[in-house]
């Protein structure tokens, strides 16, 4: 499969966002590895959480996609990710959803070019740098998981990112994460171009402030930065966190919760991103 585009699925922060289910009897609360469920399923609602803009791609858990019932009527017609995913309806707000249950668990990380951190038994723990062989990606395929990570992680090739554009569905944020095309020495410039971004937001940076006192200060209107991290208001004076990615853009979202380590680091003011 030459010429690959691999990208992680992603919603979008405008997306509707769906509240988790507290029902230990019911297999939604089950980690989604590649086995099917659809035996065990039986319908159930979902509380919005969020009503957001966006509701093709609603956000309800990571690794666990859900589509909207138009989305899955547009699939049915072209007969997109059979044999890939079961389908497993659900409700919200009286209308028709549906998880994505992805079955298609591939074998097909290229370890001689990935970056793995491992435990101190030599176990396997994650990935730093995550690269694809794609001669174990089958043609054709548009959605998949790995074996390494099947419990967290969705992939999606570019038939099914260019399906979603053509049908101009709304709800999802595209991020590459590998390129067959992209080459090591481009891949080398482009860490080079990241690393001295970073060293440039970190120069003249000024007085530090605890995460305590940063995120107060973005309630006053200031944008805050520790490393890739970034914080501030968007301009509907929502509080919004960004990670700047290796293209030098951020990925924003509106955040669920602060991962911890970030209320450890020490932040400074920057200057704010349109958005």
């Amino acid at each position: 499969m030459d010429n690959i585009k691999i990208y992680e699925f992603k919603n979008d922060p405008k997306s509707k966002l769906l509240a988790a289910v507290d029902d230990e009897n019911h297999p939604i609360g089950n980690s989604f590895h590649g086995q099917r469920q659809e035996d065990s399923w039986s319908l159930i609602n979902l509380e919005t959480l969020y009503k957001k803009v966006y509701k093709d791609f609603p956000k309800f858990h990571i690794g666990k996609p859900v589509i909207s019932k138009r989305v899955k009527e547009a699939m049915d017609k072209g007969q997109l990710l059979k044999d890939e995913v079961e389908f497993l309806p659900l409700t919200n707000d009286n209308e028709e959803l549906f998880m994505l249950n992805v079955v298609n668990v591939l074998d097909c990380v290229d370890y001689d070019r990935s970056i793995i951190e491992r435990f101190k038994d030599g176990s396997w723990f994650r990935f730093n740098k995550l690269v694809f062989d794609p001669s174990k990606i089958p043609h054709g395929t548009c959605m998949f998981k790995i074996k390494e990570t099947p419990g967290v992680q969705v992939f999606v090739t570019e038939k099914f990112k260019q399906w979603v554009e053509e049908h101009k569905f709304k709800g999802l944020n595209f991020s590459q994460v590998y390129d067959a095309d992209f080459t090591e020495e481009m891949e080398a410039e482009q860490q080079r171009l990241y690393d001295a971004a970073l060293e440039e937001i970190g120069r003249n940076k000024g007085q530090e402030y605890s995460y305590e006192e940063a995120r107060e200060l973005v309630d006053q209107g200031e944008a805050m930065a520790s490393g890739p991290w970034k914080m501030q208001l968007n301009k509907h004076g929502q509080f919004v966190q960004g990670e700047l990615l290796k293209d030098l853009s951020y990925q924003w979202m509106i955040p669920a919760y602060i991962p911890p380590m970030l209320l450890l680091q020490s932040w400074h003011k920057v200057k704010k991103s349109e958005i």
